[in-house]
C-alpha cells in the first residue's frame, strides 16, 4: 500500500500524511484526479468487533455533519477486512506546526481561528456527533480558514476500555476536559473545553496548563487555574468561561459563536463589547479590538484574509438554519443501545415474532405484526428532571417533569416490511391513558404528526411524502410548550417537513419510540432505532 501505484478502495494512494495511534493518514486522489485524504485503520483495531461496530456508527454520524469549517466525510468503509474514512483534503499546515513555526496568533488572525473552531464545533454538535479529540494538530489552517478534522471517530476506542491496543490513552490530556479524565460521562461541553485550551495554545504557543509527566499534566488539568496571560483581553474571559472544570458551567459552542460575532450585544456595542449571560456567568467579552492587522507574513495571511469571511459566514449560515432547524438546547440524555443496561425493555430475539429490545448489533428493535401491531418503548429518563410545583401523592405514579420545550432526535431503520406500517417518536405522554403526540413515519415514505387522546385522535398536519424511505432516515421532533399551546416540528433527515400549533395543548410527559400495522390485518414491520437523544433546556442547579 506504500507502493506508487497502490490503492484502497478507488483511490489511488500518493504520500503519507500522518500517523496515530488508531491510524494512517495518506494523501489520496479519487478516479477524477480530486484530492483527498484517506485514514486508514490500524489492523490491530479492526480485529475487535465491538470497534467495529462503533466505528461504524461513529464514521455514519460524522457524515451527518454540515461542512461548516471542516473537512467533511466524503465516504467511509464499514465492513470488511480494512476500514477507513475518506475526508476532504485540506491544503495547509495544522495549527501546532503553524505556531511552532512562526509563533503565536495574535488580533484577526486568533480572531478568526477561535470564530472557525466554533462553528465547527456547532456543526459537529448539531449532528450529535462530539469531536473528544480537539488539539492543534486536528485543526488545519486552509486559505480560506482554519478546518477541523477527525471528528467523532475517536470515540470508537471507548469500545476497548479507554486505551488503544498499544496502550495509548486515547485524547491529547493537555487538551481534555476534566470530567474526561475523571472518567466521567462525554459530553459536547468536553468540546468547549478543548476550545479553550486550544485558543489558548494559539495565542500563546503552549497549553493553559502546565507539567511534563503525564501525572502532572492530568494533575494541573484536574486542579489548577489555566494560564491565560497571553490570551488577548478581547478573549481571555470566554476562554476562562470554555475552561471551567465543571462542565455545566460552560457556554455551549454556539453560545461561543454567538459571543464571538457579536450577536448578543446592543448594536453600539456589538464593535467593542460583546455581554452575554449563561448560568450565573456575565460579561465575558470586553475590549474587543477589529480591525488589527496580522505579523506574521503569509503564513497567516489566509487567517488574516479569512478573518471577516469566516465570522460573516457563521452569520449568515446559521441565520439561515436557525429558524428551520431544532431549538438549540442542552442534552438532557442520550442512548446509543451498544450496553443492554441502558434501562429500556426488552431482550431482542431475532427469530421470535413481535420481539422487542436491545439487539446484538447496538440497536434497539420493534417488530409488529398480526397479534402484536403495536410497540412501544419507554425512555428511561429521570423521573424528576426539573423540581415539580407540588407533592406527588405516595400512591401516585411519578409522572417526569420535563422541561417545557423538548427536542426528541432518532435514527431509525426499516428492516423487513410488507403492507402497511408506520414508526417513530412520541412525546407528552403525561400518564398512562394513551394521551401524547406522536411523529411518525409510514412504510410509503410519508411523514405525520398526530395528537391522541385517550386512545383517540387524528392526524394535525396533512402527510408530507419523504424522498428515500422507507429505509434509515433521522427524524427529530420538537415539543415547544408556551401556556396552553404547543408548537409540533418534525424533521427528517436534517429537513422540516411539519410544523403546527395545538392551541389546547397536551401537558407534560414521558418520551419515547412506536411502531405499529393496522390492526386486524397481515401486516409485517420489523424496525431499529439508534443514537436517541433528548434534549431541553437544564434545570437550575
Amino acid at each position: 500500500m506504500n507502493g506508487e501505484n497502490s490503492h484502497i478502495g478507488r483511490y489511488r494512494l500518493l504520500s503519507v500524511l500522518g500517523r496515530g495511534g488508531m491510524g494512517t493518514v495518506h494523501l489520496a486522489e479519487d478516479p477524477a484526479g480530486q484530492r483527498v485524504a484517506v485514514k486508514v485503520i490500524n489492523p490491530e483495531l479492526t480485529q475487535h468487533e465491538q470497534f467495529r461496530m462503533r466505528f461504524r456508527r461513529e464514521a455514519d454520524a460524522a457524515r451527518r455533519v454540515r461542512r461548516f469549517c471542516t473537512a467533511a466525510v466524503i465516504e467511509a468503509a464499514l465492513d470488511g477486512d480494512q476500514l477507513y474514512v475518506v475526508t476532504e483534503y485540506v491544503p495547509g499546515p495544522n495549527l501546532d506546526e503553524a505556531v511552532r513555526q512562526s509563533g503565536p496568533l495574535r488580533g484577526s488572525s486568533l480572531d478568526a481561528l477561535a470564530v472557525g473552531v466554533a462553528t465547527a464545533l456547532t456543526a459537529i454538535h448539531g449532528a450529535g456527533v462530539v469531536h473528544r479529540d480537539l488539539k492543534p494538530s486536528n485543526v488545519l489552517l486552509s486559505p480560506v480558514g482554519p478546518r477541523v478534522i477527525d471528528f467523532g471517530i475517536a470515540r470508537a476506542l471507548d469500545t476497548l476500555g479507554g486505551i488503544t491496543g498499544t496502550g495509548e490513552l486515547i485524547g491529547t490530556p493537555r487538551y481534555m476536559a476534566p470530567e474526561v479524565l475523571r472518567g466521567d460521562p462525554i459530553s459536547p461541553a468536553c468540546d468547549v473545553f478543548s476550545w479553550g485550551c486550544l485558543v489558548a495554545f494559539a495565542a500563546s504557543g503552549r497549553a493553559p496548563f502546565g507539567g511534563e509527566t503525564l501525572p502532572s499534566i492530568v494533575y494541573q488539568v484536574l486542579n489548577a487555574e489555566p494560564n491565560l496571560d497571553d490570551v488577548e483581553p478581547g478573549l481571555r474571559e470566554l476562554v476562562r468561561a470554555a475552561l471551567h472544570k465543571d462542565p455545566a458551567q460552560r457556554p455551549t459552542a454556539q453560545q461561543l459563536l454567538d459571543h464571538l460575532v457579536g450577536r448578543s450585544a446592543a448594536p453600539e456595542q456589538a464593535a467593542h463589547t460583546v455581554q452575554v449571560t449563561w448560568q450565573q456567568a456575565t460579561t465575558l467579552l470586553t475590549d474587543v479590538q477589529p480591525g488589527r492587522k496580522p505579523h506574521r507574513g503569509k503564513l497567516y495571511g489566509g487567517l488574516a484574509a479569512a478573518a471577516a469571511l469566516v465570522v460573516g459566514a457563521s452569520v449568515a449560515a446559521w441565520a439561515v438554519l436557525a429558524p428551520s432547524g431544532p431549538p438549540d438546547l442542552g442534552v438532557l440524555y442520550a442512548e446509543d443501545f451498544t450496553q443492554t443496561s441502558g434501562g429500556w425493555n426488552g431482550t431482542y430475539d431475532a427469530d421470535a415474532s413481535a420481539s422487542y429490545g436491545y439487539r446484538t448489533d447496538g440497536t434497539y428493535g420493534l417488530d409488529v405484526e398480526e397479534g402484536y401491531e403495536e410497540r412501544w418503548a419507554k425512555a428511561p429518563i429521570p423521573f424528576l428532571i426539573a423540581t415539580p410545583t407540588t407533592t406527588p401523592s405516595p400512591s401516585a405514579t411519578p409522572t417526569p417533569m420535563l422541561p417545557s420545550t423538548v427536542v426528541i432526535g432518532v435514527t431509525a431503520e426499516v428492516k423487513k416490511s410488507s403492507g402497511t406500517g408506520e414508526y417513530g417518536v412520541y412525546c407528552h405522554n403525561a400518564d398512562d391513558d394513551d394521551t401524547y403526540y406522536e411523529f411518525g413515519l409510514d412504510t410509503t415514505g410519508k411523514a405525520r404528526i398526530r395528537r391522541i387522546i385517550d386512545g383517540a385522535g387524528g392526524t394535525l398536519a396533512q402527510p408530507v411524502q419523504v424522498d428515500g424511505l422507507p429505509g434509515k432516515a433521522r427524524i427529530v421532533a420538537s415539543c415547544e410548550q408556551a401556556g396552553s399551546t404547543v408548537r409540533l416540528t418534525m424533521w427528517v433527515n436534517d429537513e422540516r417537513v411539519h410544523q403546527v400549533d395545538d392551541p389546547n395543548g397536551i401537558g407534560n410527559g414521558y418520551v419515547g419510540l412506536f411502531a405499529r400495522t393496522p390492526k386486524g390485518g397481515q401486516s409485517l414491520l420489523k424496525t431499529t432505532f439508534d443514537d436517541f437523544e433528548l434534549r431541553g433546556e437544564k434545570p437550575d442547579s
